[in-house]
Protein backbone atom coordinates (compact mmCIF):
# COMPACT_ATOMS: atom_id res chain seq x y z
CA UNK A 1 0.00 0.00 0.00
CA UNK A 2 1.25 3.61 -1.00
CA UNK A 3 2.02 5.27 2.36
CA UNK A 4 -0.55 8.53 2.69
CA UNK A 5 0.72 10.86 5.47
CA UNK A 6 2.93 12.49 3.23
CA UNK A 7 0.69 12.67 -0.05
CA UNK A 8 -2.21 13.65 2.43
CA UNK A 9 -0.14 16.66 3.59
CA UNK A 10 0.93 18.16 0.68
CA UNK A 11 -2.96 17.64 -0.50
CA UNK A 12 -4.23 19.57 2.66
CA UNK A 13 -1.88 22.58 1.75
CA UNK A 14 -3.78 22.90 -1.88
CA UNK A 15 -6.88 22.31 -0.49
CA UNK A 16 -7.93 22.80 2.97
CA UNK A 17 -11.11 21.26 4.04
CA UNK A 18 -13.40 24.59 4.64
CA UNK A 19 -14.40 26.17 7.55
CA UNK A 20 -16.92 24.26 9.68
CA UNK A 21 -20.31 25.24 8.00
CA UNK A 22 -22.15 24.63 11.33
CA UNK A 23 -20.04 26.96 13.21
CA UNK A 24 -20.89 29.90 11.16
CA UNK A 25 -22.62 32.83 12.05
CA UNK A 26 -26.29 31.76 11.70
CA UNK A 27 -28.17 34.43 8.98
CA UNK A 28 -30.51 36.58 11.18
CA UNK A 29 -33.93 34.33 9.97
CA UNK A 30 -32.06 31.47 11.28
CA UNK A 31 -34.38 31.50 14.30
CA UNK A 32 -37.40 32.53 12.49
CA UNK A 33 -37.16 29.40 10.66
CA UNK A 34 -36.27 27.22 13.35
CA UNK A 35 -39.54 28.62 15.02
CA UNK A 36 -41.59 27.61 11.69
CA UNK A 37 -40.12 24.67 11.47
CA UNK A 38 -40.68 23.39 15.46
CA UNK A 39 -44.31 24.24 15.01
CA UNK A 40 -45.38 20.49 14.97
CA UNK A 41 -43.18 19.74 17.69
CA UNK A 42 -44.62 22.61 19.62
CA UNK A 43 -47.82 21.25 19.32
CA UNK A 44 -46.82 17.86 20.37
CA UNK A 45 -45.66 19.18 23.50
CA UNK A 46 -48.03 21.85 24.52
CA UNK A 47 -51.24 19.16 24.74
CA UNK A 48 -48.71 16.75 27.02
CA UNK A 49 -47.56 14.09 24.59
CA UNK A 50 -43.94 15.35 23.89
CA UNK A 51 -41.25 13.79 26.48
CA UNK A 52 -40.03 17.25 27.57
CA UNK A 53 -44.16 17.88 28.20
CA UNK A 54 -43.77 15.06 30.77
CA UNK A 55 -40.72 16.62 32.80
CA UNK A 56 -41.92 19.54 32.75
CA UNK A 57 -44.95 18.86 34.39
CA UNK A 58 -43.40 16.58 36.84
CA UNK A 59 -41.18 19.46 38.12
CA UNK A 60 -43.80 21.94 38.20
CA UNK A 61 -45.75 19.77 40.06
CA UNK A 62 -42.67 19.01 42.66
CA UNK A 63 -41.61 22.79 42.35
CA UNK A 64 -44.21 23.89 43.30
CA UNK A 65 -45.15 21.56 46.14
CA UNK A 66 -41.74 22.98 47.98
CA UNK A 67 -42.92 26.88 47.50
CA UNK A 68 -41.74 27.85 43.93
CA UNK A 69 -44.48 30.02 42.28
CA UNK A 70 -46.39 27.71 39.90
CA UNK A 71 -46.50 30.22 37.23
CA UNK A 72 -43.47 31.16 37.62
CA UNK A 73 -42.11 27.34 36.75
CA UNK A 74 -44.52 27.35 33.97
CA UNK A 75 -42.63 30.33 32.20
CA UNK A 76 -38.78 29.66 32.86
CA UNK A 77 -39.55 26.22 31.63
CA UNK A 78 -41.34 27.37 28.51
CA UNK A 79 -38.52 29.39 27.77
CA UNK A 80 -35.51 26.98 28.44
CA UNK A 81 -37.75 24.85 26.35
CA UNK A 82 -37.97 27.14 23.71
CA UNK A 83 -34.76 28.62 23.69
CA UNK A 84 -32.33 25.38 23.82
CA UNK A 85 -34.83 24.03 20.90
CA UNK A 86 -34.61 26.73 18.65
CA UNK A 87 -30.94 27.28 19.13
CA UNK A 88 -30.34 23.76 17.87
CA UNK A 89 -30.21 22.12 21.60
CA UNK A 90 -33.70 20.34 21.61
CA UNK A 91 -34.81 16.89 21.61
CA UNK A 92 -33.51 15.98 18.35
CA UNK A 93 -30.05 17.49 19.15
CA UNK A 94 -27.38 14.74 18.60
CA UNK A 95 -25.22 14.76 22.04
CA UNK A 96 -25.63 14.19 25.66
CA UNK A 97 -26.29 17.97 26.71
CA UNK A 98 -29.54 18.28 25.12
CA UNK A 99 -33.17 20.40 26.74
CA UNK A 100 -33.53 16.14 27.77
CA UNK A 101 -31.03 16.24 29.69
CA UNK A 102 -31.56 19.62 31.56
CA UNK A 103 -35.31 18.41 32.25
CA UNK A 104 -33.81 15.28 33.93
CA UNK A 105 -31.32 16.97 35.97
CA UNK A 106 -33.42 19.57 37.21
CA UNK A 107 -36.18 17.20 38.03
CA UNK A 108 -33.56 14.98 39.66
CA UNK A 109 -31.91 17.88 41.76
CA UNK A 110 -35.18 18.86 43.13
CA UNK A 111 -36.02 15.12 44.02
CA UNK A 112 -32.66 14.74 45.89
CA UNK A 113 -33.44 18.31 47.20
CA UNK A 114 -36.98 17.65 48.82
CA UNK A 115 -35.67 14.49 50.73
CA UNK A 116 -33.14 16.03 52.51
CA UNK A 117 -33.69 16.52 56.63
CA UNK A 118 -32.31 17.87 59.57
CA UNK A 119 -29.11 19.36 59.22
CA UNK A 120 -29.02 18.63 55.66
CA UNK A 121 -32.20 20.20 54.91
CA UNK A 122 -32.07 23.14 52.40
CA UNK A 123 -33.66 26.28 52.62
CA UNK A 124 -36.22 27.72 50.35
CA UNK A 125 -33.68 30.21 48.72
CA UNK A 126 -31.19 27.11 48.24
CA UNK A 127 -33.73 25.29 46.57
CA UNK A 128 -34.21 28.61 43.74
CA UNK A 129 -30.42 28.83 43.13
CA UNK A 130 -29.94 25.00 42.83
CA UNK A 131 -33.06 24.66 40.39
CA UNK A 132 -32.16 27.64 38.04
CA UNK A 133 -28.46 26.73 37.94
CA UNK A 134 -30.05 23.02 37.07
CA UNK A 135 -32.46 24.27 34.52
CA UNK A 136 -29.69 26.46 32.55
CA UNK A 137 -26.21 24.24 33.15
CA UNK A 138 -25.38 23.69 29.94
CA UNK A 139 -26.86 26.60 27.97
CA UNK A 140 -24.22 26.78 25.14
CA UNK A 141 -25.82 27.14 22.29
CA UNK A 142 -22.61 27.86 20.20
CA UNK A 143 -20.53 25.35 21.86
CA UNK A 144 -16.84 24.10 20.32
CA UNK A 145 -17.79 20.84 21.47
CA UNK A 146 -20.58 18.79 23.16
CA UNK A 147 -19.10 19.15 26.29
CA UNK A 148 -20.18 22.54 27.35
CA UNK A 149 -17.77 25.33 28.89
CA UNK A 150 -18.72 27.05 31.82
CA UNK A 151 -17.68 30.36 30.76
CA UNK A 152 -19.60 30.19 27.60
CA UNK A 153 -22.69 29.04 29.74
CA UNK A 154 -22.17 32.14 32.34
CA UNK A 155 -21.86 34.54 28.72
CA UNK A 156 -25.17 33.26 27.36
CA UNK A 157 -27.11 33.31 30.67
CA UNK A 158 -26.08 36.79 31.69
CA UNK A 159 -26.91 38.21 28.21
CA UNK A 160 -30.50 36.63 28.06
CA UNK A 161 -32.91 39.65 28.99
CA UNK A 162 -35.54 36.75 30.20
CA UNK A 163 -32.96 34.93 32.17
CA UNK A 164 -32.04 37.91 34.21
CA UNK A 165 -35.33 38.61 34.93
CA UNK A 166 -36.56 34.78 35.81
CA UNK A 167 -33.55 35.60 38.33
CA UNK A 168 -34.41 38.60 40.00
CA UNK A 169 -38.29 37.61 40.17
CA UNK A 170 -37.55 35.35 42.92
CA UNK A 171 -34.91 37.51 44.32
CA UNK A 172 -31.88 35.62 44.29
CA UNK A 173 -28.42 36.62 42.56
CA UNK A 174 -27.29 35.87 38.96
CA UNK A 175 -23.61 35.94 40.34
CA UNK A 176 -24.38 32.95 42.93
CA UNK A 177 -26.15 30.73 40.11
CA UNK A 178 -23.49 31.25 37.96
CA UNK A 179 -20.81 30.39 40.36
CA UNK A 180 -23.22 27.20 41.42
CA UNK A 181 -23.00 26.13 37.39
CA UNK A 182 -18.74 26.59 37.16
CA UNK A 183 -18.76 24.01 40.06
CA UNK A 184 -20.52 21.57 37.76
CA UNK A 185 -17.10 21.45 35.50
CA UNK A 186 -16.31 17.72 34.91
CA UNK A 187 -14.03 16.15 36.24
CA UNK A 188 -13.57 18.37 38.93
CA UNK A 189 -9.41 18.41 39.15
CA UNK A 190 -6.43 19.74 38.48
CA UNK A 191 -6.47 22.96 35.95
CA UNK A 192 -10.50 22.42 35.59
CA UNK A 193 -10.97 23.05 39.03
CA UNK A 194 -8.13 25.24 39.74
CA UNK A 195 -10.10 27.63 36.77
CA UNK A 196 -13.77 26.91 38.32
CA UNK A 197 -12.95 28.18 41.73
CA UNK A 198 -11.10 30.86 41.07
CA UNK A 199 -13.60 32.07 39.15
CA UNK A 200 -16.27 31.41 41.27
CA UNK A 201 -14.92 33.26 44.28
CA UNK A 202 -14.93 35.97 41.68
CA UNK A 203 -18.24 35.47 41.45
CA UNK A 204 -18.67 35.76 45.50
CA UNK A 205 -17.15 38.58 45.54
CA UNK A 206 -19.29 40.15 42.91
CA UNK A 207 -22.23 38.53 45.11
CA UNK A 208 -21.70 40.66 48.29
CA UNK A 209 -19.94 37.69 50.55
CA UNK A 210 -16.80 39.04 51.94
CA UNK A 211 -13.85 37.08 51.71
CA UNK A 212 -13.24 36.66 55.32
CA UNK A 213 -17.46 34.80 55.09
CA UNK A 214 -15.82 31.52 54.51
CA UNK A 215 -19.23 29.72 55.97
CA UNK A 216 -21.36 31.63 53.29
CA UNK A 217 -18.82 31.02 50.27
CA UNK A 218 -18.59 27.14 51.37
CA UNK A 219 -22.36 26.44 51.57
CA UNK A 220 -23.25 27.85 47.87
CA UNK A 221 -20.03 25.87 46.69
CA UNK A 222 -21.37 23.10 48.64
CA UNK A 223 -25.06 23.79 46.74
CA UNK A 224 -22.72 23.49 43.29
CA UNK A 225 -21.22 20.36 43.88
CA UNK A 226 -24.70 18.88 44.97
CA UNK A 227 -25.91 20.33 41.75
CA UNK A 228 -22.74 18.12 39.79
CA UNK A 229 -23.44 15.09 41.36
CA UNK A 230 -27.34 15.09 40.28
CA UNK A 231 -25.79 16.34 36.91
CA UNK A 232 -24.12 13.02 36.68
CA UNK A 233 -26.54 10.32 37.56
CA UNK A 234 -29.55 12.03 36.85
CA UNK A 235 -30.42 9.88 33.76
CA UNK A 236 -29.57 6.85 35.05
CA UNK A 237 -31.37 7.61 38.36
CA UNK A 238 -34.83 8.38 35.99
CA UNK A 239 -34.95 5.84 33.06
CA UNK A 240 -34.74 1.85 32.81
CA UNK A 241 -31.25 -0.17 31.18
CA UNK A 242 -32.37 1.27 27.18
CA UNK A 243 -32.58 4.36 28.87
CA UNK A 244 -29.34 4.61 29.93
CA UNK A 245 -27.42 2.73 27.29
CA UNK A 246 -28.56 5.56 25.12
CA UNK A 247 -27.62 8.03 27.21
CA UNK A 248 -24.21 6.06 27.17
CA UNK A 249 -24.22 6.15 23.45
CA UNK A 250 -25.01 9.88 23.27
CA UNK A 251 -22.07 10.64 25.32
CA UNK A 252 -19.62 7.96 23.39
CA UNK A 253 -20.74 9.79 20.64
CA UNK A 254 -20.09 13.57 21.92
CA UNK A 255 -16.38 12.14 23.36
CA UNK A 256 -15.42 10.30 20.62
CA UNK A 257 -15.37 6.91 22.27
CA UNK A 258 -15.21 4.21 19.83
CA UNK A 259 -17.84 1.76 20.27
CA UNK A 260 -15.78 -1.20 21.98
CA UNK A 261 -15.13 0.87 25.23
CA UNK A 262 -18.56 2.31 26.18
CA UNK A 263 -19.30 -0.59 28.78
CA UNK A 264 -15.54 -0.33 29.92
CA UNK A 265 -15.61 3.60 30.16
CA UNK A 266 -19.37 3.58 32.16
CA UNK A 267 -17.76 1.47 34.53
CA UNK A 268 -15.26 3.16 34.91
CA UNK A 269 -17.52 6.70 35.02
CA UNK A 270 -19.55 5.23 38.11
CA UNK A 271 -16.46 3.93 39.54
CA UNK A 272 -15.46 7.64 40.02
CA UNK A 273 -18.00 8.78 41.80
CA UNK A 274 -16.76 6.53 44.65
CA UNK A 275 -14.37 9.71 45.10
CA UNK A 276 -17.59 11.79 45.96
CA UNK A 277 -19.22 9.35 48.44
CA UNK A 278 -20.36 11.53 50.72
CA UNK A 279 -21.72 14.26 48.37
CA UNK A 280 -23.15 10.80 46.04
CA UNK A 281 -24.71 9.28 49.20
CA UNK A 282 -26.49 12.70 49.82
CA UNK A 283 -28.27 12.77 46.73
CA UNK A 284 -28.63 9.00 46.08
CA UNK A 285 -30.07 8.56 49.40
CA UNK A 286 -32.63 10.79 49.26
CA UNK A 287 -33.87 10.28 45.52
CA UNK A 288 -37.54 8.15 45.95
CA UNK A 289 -36.89 4.07 46.27
CA UNK A 290 -37.48 3.61 42.52
CA UNK A 291 -35.11 6.09 41.27
CA UNK A 292 -32.10 4.87 43.60
CA UNK A 293 -32.70 1.23 42.51
CA UNK A 294 -32.77 2.47 38.82
CA UNK A 295 -29.36 3.69 39.58
CA UNK A 296 -28.05 0.79 41.07
CA UNK A 297 -29.37 -1.59 38.39
CA UNK A 298 -27.98 0.22 36.17
CA UNK A 299 -24.71 0.01 36.76
CA UNK A 300 -24.69 -3.17 37.69
CA UNK A 301 -26.09 -4.07 34.04
CA UNK A 302 -23.19 -1.67 32.05
CA UNK A 303 -20.92 -3.83 34.51
CA UNK A 304 -22.52 -6.87 33.43
CA UNK A 305 -22.07 -6.22 29.89
CA UNK A 306 -18.74 -5.60 30.24
CA UNK A 307 -18.00 -8.51 31.95
CA UNK A 308 -19.93 -10.27 29.24
CA UNK A 309 -17.16 -8.67 26.44
CA UNK A 310 -14.47 -9.54 27.95
CA UNK A 311 -15.87 -13.46 28.36
CA UNK A 312 -16.74 -13.06 24.05
CA UNK A 313 -13.06 -11.26 23.77
CA UNK A 314 -11.63 -14.35 25.81
CA UNK A 315 -13.79 -16.86 23.92
CA UNK A 316 -12.50 -15.11 20.45
CA UNK A 317 -8.67 -15.50 21.68
CA UNK A 318 -9.31 -19.12 22.74
CA UNK A 319 -10.89 -20.34 19.45
CA UNK A 320 -13.66 -20.99 21.33
CA UNK A 321 -15.70 -18.88 19.19
CA UNK A 322 -15.56 -18.32 15.52
CA UNK A 323 -16.92 -15.36 13.70
CA UNK A 324 -16.38 -14.18 9.51
CA UNK A 325 -17.71 -11.44 7.28
CA UNK A 326 -19.95 -12.42 4.68
CA UNK A 327 -21.29 -10.52 1.81
CA UNK A 328 -24.91 -10.96 1.73
CA UNK A 329 -26.85 -11.87 -1.56
CA UNK A 330 -29.46 -9.72 -2.48
CA UNK A 331 -30.51 -10.54 -6.12
CA UNK A 332 -34.67 -10.89 -5.64
CA UNK A 333 -34.92 -9.74 -1.34
CA UNK A 334 -33.21 -9.94 1.23
CA UNK A 335 -33.69 -12.76 4.03
CA UNK A 336 -36.00 -11.53 6.46
CA UNK A 337 -34.10 -13.32 9.16
CA UNK A 338 -30.72 -11.04 8.27
CA UNK A 339 -33.09 -7.89 7.78
CA UNK A 340 -34.84 -8.36 10.67
CA UNK A 341 -31.53 -8.32 13.10
CA UNK A 342 -29.64 -5.22 10.99
CA UNK A 343 -33.00 -3.27 11.94
CA UNK A 344 -32.26 -4.50 15.62
CA UNK A 345 -28.96 -3.43 15.50
CA UNK A 346 -29.50 -0.12 13.57
CA UNK A 347 -31.62 1.32 16.37
CA UNK A 348 -28.95 0.70 18.75
CA UNK A 349 -26.93 3.15 16.57
CA UNK A 350 -26.79 6.97 18.62
CA UNK A 351 -29.24 9.35 17.09
CA UNK A 352 -26.70 11.11 15.11
CA UNK A 353 -25.27 8.07 13.17
CA UNK A 354 -28.38 6.91 12.11
CA UNK A 355 -29.98 7.74 8.38
CA UNK A 356 -34.05 8.22 8.20
CA UNK A 357 -35.65 5.03 9.35
CA UNK A 358 -37.56 4.93 6.52
CA UNK A 359 -35.02 5.45 3.93
CA UNK A 360 -32.90 2.88 5.91
CA UNK A 361 -35.97 0.00 5.42
CA UNK A 362 -36.02 1.23 1.45
CA UNK A 363 -31.80 0.88 0.74
CA UNK A 364 -32.47 -2.87 1.29
CA UNK A 365 -34.00 -2.92 -2.13
CA UNK A 366 -31.68 -1.27 -3.62
CA UNK A 367 -30.06 -2.88 -6.54
CA UNK A 368 -26.85 -1.63 -6.28
CA UNK A 369 -26.93 -2.16 -1.95
CA UNK A 370 -23.41 -3.99 -0.67
CA UNK A 371 -24.69 -5.12 2.79
CA UNK A 372 -21.69 -7.12 4.56
CA UNK A 373 -22.85 -9.45 7.94
CA UNK A 374 -20.77 -10.17 10.79
CA UNK A 375 -21.54 -13.77 11.52
CA UNK A 376 -20.80 -16.72 14.03
CA UNK A 377 -19.16 -19.61 12.17
CA UNK A 378 -21.81 -21.82 12.92
CA UNK A 379 -24.88 -23.97 11.56
CA UNK A 380 -27.14 -20.96 12.50
CA UNK A 381 -24.79 -18.53 11.58
CA UNK A 382 -26.53 -15.48 13.89
CA UNK A 383 -25.57 -12.02 12.74
CA UNK A 384 -23.69 -9.66 15.54
CA UNK A 385 -22.97 -6.63 12.86
CA UNK A 386 -23.23 -5.21 9.90
CA UNK A 387 -21.98 -3.16 7.41
CA UNK A 388 -24.11 -0.98 4.22
CA UNK A 389 -24.04 1.01 2.15
CA UNK A 390 -24.73 1.86 -1.84
CA UNK A 391 -23.93 4.81 -4.44
CA UNK A 392 -23.23 8.04 -3.12
CA UNK A 393 -25.84 8.92 -5.40
CA UNK A 394 -28.46 7.80 -3.41
CA UNK A 395 -27.61 9.50 -0.09
CA UNK A 396 -28.42 13.18 0.98
CA UNK A 397 -25.17 14.63 3.05
CA UNK A 398 -24.95 16.51 5.70
CA UNK A 399 -25.06 20.59 5.30
CA UNK A 400 -22.00 21.77 4.52
CA UNK A 401 -20.53 18.85 2.41
CA UNK A 402 -19.83 19.24 -1.05
CA UNK A 403 -18.53 16.00 -2.40
CA UNK A 404 -17.40 16.85 -6.41
CA UNK A 405 -17.88 13.24 -6.97
CA UNK A 406 -21.69 13.27 -6.81
CA UNK A 407 -23.07 12.04 -10.33
CA UNK A 408 -20.25 10.99 -11.43
CA UNK A 409 -20.85 6.79 -9.95
CA UNK A 410 -17.35 6.55 -8.84
CA UNK A 411 -18.34 6.37 -4.78
CA UNK A 412 -19.99 4.45 -2.77
CA UNK A 413 -21.43 5.91 0.84
CA UNK A 414 -19.95 3.62 3.77
CA UNK A 415 -23.14 3.98 6.55
CA UNK A 416 -21.99 3.59 9.89
CA UNK A 417 -21.20 0.35 11.11
CA UNK A 418 -23.84 -1.25 13.89
CA UNK A 419 -22.77 -4.48 16.24
CA UNK A 420 -24.14 -5.90 18.94
CA UNK A 421 -22.87 -4.42 22.15
CA UNK A 422 -21.65 -7.79 23.26
CA UNK A 423 -19.37 -7.59 19.90
CA UNK A 424 -17.85 -4.13 20.19
CA UNK A 425 -14.43 -4.98 21.42
CA UNK A 426 -13.70 -8.19 19.25
CA UNK A 427 -12.24 -6.43 15.75
CA UNK A 428 -15.35 -7.08 14.64
CA UNK A 429 -16.12 -3.81 13.11
CA UNK A 430 -12.51 -3.56 11.40
CA UNK A 431 -12.79 -6.85 9.72
CA UNK A 432 -16.59 -5.89 8.40
CA UNK A 433 -15.16 -2.27 7.17
CA UNK A 434 -12.18 -4.13 5.48
CA UNK A 435 -14.85 -6.31 3.85
CA UNK A 436 -17.04 -3.67 2.74
CA UNK A 437 -13.61 -1.61 0.83
CA UNK A 438 -12.79 -5.38 -0.67
CA UNK A 439 -16.23 -5.78 -2.16
CA UNK A 440 -16.68 -2.00 -2.99
CA UNK A 441 -13.61 -2.30 -5.10
CA UNK A 442 -14.90 -5.71 -7.04
CA UNK A 443 -17.41 -3.50 -7.95
CA UNK A 444 -15.74 -1.03 -9.73
CA UNK A 445 -16.01 2.06 -7.26
CA UNK A 446 -13.18 4.14 -6.90
CA UNK A 447 -13.95 5.58 -3.55
CA UNK A 448 -15.89 4.82 -0.47
CA UNK A 449 -16.89 7.83 1.55
CA UNK A 450 -18.85 8.74 4.81
CA UNK A 451 -19.21 9.92 8.44
CA UNK A 452 -16.73 9.13 11.54
CA UNK A 453 -15.18 10.65 13.95
CA UNK A 454 -12.25 12.66 13.79
CA UNK A 455 -10.03 10.81 15.60
CA UNK A 456 -11.06 7.21 14.34
CA UNK A 457 -10.23 8.83 10.41
CA UNK A 458 -6.91 10.07 12.11
CA UNK A 459 -5.88 6.48 13.62
CA UNK A 460 -6.56 5.16 10.16
CA UNK A 461 -4.73 7.88 8.34
CA UNK A 462 -1.32 7.00 10.90
CA UNK A 463 -1.83 3.61 10.00
CA UNK A 464 -1.33 4.32 6.33
CA UNK A 465 -4.84 4.15 5.07
CA UNK A 466 -5.64 6.25 1.91
CA UNK A 467 -8.01 8.36 3.48
CA UNK A 468 -8.73 12.51 3.18
CA UNK A 469 -11.32 14.73 5.33
CA UNK A 470 -12.86 16.48 2.92
CA UNK A 471 -15.59 18.02 5.24
CA UNK A 472 -14.43 18.69 9.36
CA UNK A 473 -17.41 19.50 11.26
CA UNK A 474 -17.61 20.86 15.28
CA UNK A 475 -18.61 20.16 17.91
CA UNK A 476 -19.25 16.85 17.34
CA UNK A 477 -16.18 16.28 15.06
CA UNK A 478 -18.47 13.71 13.13
CA UNK A 479 -16.30 14.17 9.89
CA UNK A 480 -16.48 13.50 6.27
CA UNK A 481 -14.12 11.14 4.75
CA UNK A 482 -12.81 9.51 1.50
CA UNK A 483 -11.58 6.70 1.39
CA UNK A 484 -8.69 6.05 -2.06
CA UNK A 485 -9.87 1.97 -3.08
CA UNK A 486 -6.61 2.39 -5.57
CA UNK A 487 -4.67 1.82 -2.64
CA UNK A 488 -6.48 -0.88 -1.42
CA UNK A 489 -4.89 -4.85 -1.08
CA UNK A 490 -7.06 -7.48 -1.60
CA UNK A 491 -7.41 -9.37 1.39
CA UNK A 492 -8.78 -13.36 1.98
CA UNK A 493 -11.10 -13.39 4.35
CA UNK A 494 -11.50 -16.58 6.95
CA UNK A 495 -12.92 -17.33 9.79
CA UNK A 496 -11.03 -15.54 12.34
CA UNK A 497 -10.67 -15.05 15.98
CA UNK A 498 -9.90 -11.38 17.06
CA UNK A 499 -6.74 -10.81 18.78
CA UNK A 500 -6.44 -7.03 18.85
CA UNK A 501 -9.08 -5.01 20.02
CA UNK A 502 -8.89 -2.84 16.46
CA UNK A 503 -10.45 0.73 15.88
CA UNK A 504 -12.55 0.76 12.89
Amino acid sequence: MTPIGEKIDDASKKNTPPVNPLANELPWWYETYKRIKLVPWWFVYKIGIAEEAALKDKIVQLGANMGLRHKWLERIIQHAVSEFSKKGLGSDYYGYHNINHELEVAYATLLAANGQTGENKFSHEDIKYLFVAALFHDYDPLKEFDKPHEDSVEWFVRNDHKIRKFISDVGINIDIVIAMIHRTAFPFKGEIADHARKRMYELFTGAGIPLDDIETRMHYEDLGWFLSVADRIAGYALGDFQHAKELARRNAHALGWHPSIINEESVKYFSALKDERSMVERVLQHLPDDCYKNFYDNVQAFRESWEEEIGVRNALKRKELRIVPVVEKIENDLDPFVKKSVLDMYRELPIPLRIDAENFRKSFSYRDMILVTLRIDDAQGNVLGYAKGGSLENYKLRRGTNDENKSKKNSVYLEPIGIKSTYWGGAGGHHLRLRFLNEAKLRGYSFVTGYAHRNVIMQRINRGESIEIVQKYDPDKLDYYRYHLINLVHHDFHPYEASLPLQH
